[in-house]
């Protein structure tokens, strides 16, 4: 699979797996500053803001330090890469509740947004908390 330039979900994110995080040739074809990596491999030193063994839920405070993250890069105009090991459930998870939180997407529209751009099979305790800060933001509406 050619992962150039199709995997961009907005301007400056880019949701990818720990392929693209270790291709240097990706990372420089599309001049990738940062890197939030959710893979969890032992022995990494990453970003380790979510418990990812199956069966603990995400915390939602967690998401408030990837979308610090994320606001980092972008608002310098430096692109990201978010990433976690297949590249199919957290780490397009955090990048549909970034949508949500700082963009004012819902639910839907983000998914269709991230889905669009690269393949995603989330998890169902990812979509449950996704769908739980769907609630909390069309509470507020």
């Amino acid at each position: 699979k050619n992962t150039d330039l199709n995997d961009w979900v907005t301007d400056y994110i880019y949701v990818g797996n720990l392929n693209a995080a270790y291709s240097g040739r990706t990372l420089c074809r599309n001049n990738i500053d940062s890197i939030i990596d959710m893979s969890s491999l032992p022995g990494e030193t990453c970003l380790r803001v979510i418990p990812f063994q199956e069966g603990l839920a995400l915390k939602h405070r967690c998401f408030d330090h990837i979308n610090e993250c994320i606001d980092a890069s972008t608002e310098k105009r430096k692109r990201v890469l978010v990433h976690c090991r297949d590249g199919f459930s957290l780490a397009p998870t955090c990048i549909i509740q970034y949508l949500m939180v700082k963009q004012n997407m819902r639910l839907i529209a983000a998914y269709e947004l991230v889905r669009a751009k690269h393949p995603v099979n989330i998890r169902e305790s990812h979509q449950n908390v996704l769908h739980s800060e769907d609630k909390l933001r069309t509470k507020h509406d």
